[in-house]
């Protein structure tokens, strides 16, 4: 499942390629992070963090009524 979400609410949307796409633009984006001096390790860490927070954030919405 995917999720759209505004202020108040979170609205479950069944998943296509939604995996997929962020796995190919999160390799993206580290390969261009790690040719600007960035380790794997901390690139790692810091996605894990922002992954984390993004799900608590989510997770403090009530879902939206259908």
């Amino acid at each position: 499942m995917t999720t759209a979400c505004d202020e108040k609410y979170i609205e479950l949307k069944p998943i296509s390629s939604c995996r997929r796409e962020v796995e190919v633009a999160m390799v993206e984006m580290l390969v261009s992070l790690q040719k600007r001096g960035w380790s794997a390790a901390e690139l790692a860490l810091a996605l894990a963090d922002a992954s984390e927070d993004l799900v608590m954030m989510i997770a403090t919405k009530r879902l939206r009524p259908n």
